[in-house]
């Protein structure tokens, strides 16, 4: 019998664990190693097992990581289950974090995630159960509202898949008079665009964060093509002034 070449079979190692030796269902589970290293989260491995192997939006962590070490405060926008908004009140010296989530199958998850890390009673943390903005109308909260020192650092996430500019838009006195860190995590060339032009003119100086060079063998499988972060600091703070 002739020798046959078999077909070829594209290795995609995080769906053979997934079809081979991972059981489904939520359960607690303590992430292995990256940014969230030592937290425990409710996670169904089915669907985020890259967040339990430190994976997930794993371009950021530097950044993350340098501004947590400094940061006195922390607002969330787009917080979903609670991570990064845990990782801050457990790793940096932040005195009140605000996190900004509407959905409420979301909110019930950070709420389980806080209690397993026992800071579902810590005062620190204010969760707004809606959205940030400028529409008063639509019950949105205006970031400059929040009462935030801007003379202290700072740490401002927004992920919010389209109002970004309106959010940034929100915290306008905040983001000129004060020098917080910003990441905005952008899904459309022109929102990209939009928000680089926005904090440009707040003062900052803006870096992309691509995606790294491995996600062609371990994709996040997002359902849009164009998805990176903004990495803001205030002009003077990235070349080194005070």
């Amino acid at each position: 019998m002739p020798f046959r070449r078999p077909n070829a079979v594209r290795f995609r190692p995080l769906s053979l664990i997934k079809q081979t030796i991972i059981a489904g269902g939520r359960r607690p589970r303590t992430v292995r190693t990256g940014l969230f290293r030592g937290i425990v989260l409710d996670l169904d491995l089915r669907s985020e097992t890259q967040v339990y192997l430190g994976l997930y939006e794993r371009e950021t962590f530097r950044f993350i990581e340098t501004s947590a070490s400094d940061c006195t405060w922390m607002v969330d926008v787009g917080a979903a289950s609670g991570d990064l908004a845990i990782f801050f009140m457990r790793q940096s010296r932040c005195e009140v974090v605000h996190a900004f989530e509407p959905r409420r199958e979301a909110l019930e998850q950070f709420r389980n995630n806080l209690m397993l890390n026992g800071l579902a009673d810590d005062r620190r943390l204010v969760i707004h159960q809606g959205f940030a903005g400028r529409n008063n109308d639509a019950g949105s909260t205006r970031l400059d509202d929040l009462p935030l020192d801007p003379g202290k650092p700072g740490f401002l996430k927004i992920d919010v898949d389209g109002a970004e500019v309106d959010v940034l838009d929100s915290a306008a006195r905040l983001l000129t008079v004060g020098r917080p860190d910003v990441l905005v995590e952008v899904h459309s060339e022109q929102l990209e665009a939009d928000c680089i032009v926005r904090l440009r003119g707040f003062g900052y100086a803006v870096e992309i964060i691509d995606n790294a060079w491995w996600r062609v063998f371990v994709p996040e499988q997002r359902p849009i093509a164009h998805n990176r972060w903004l990495w803001a600091t205030k002009a003077d703070k990235a070349t080194g002034g005070n």
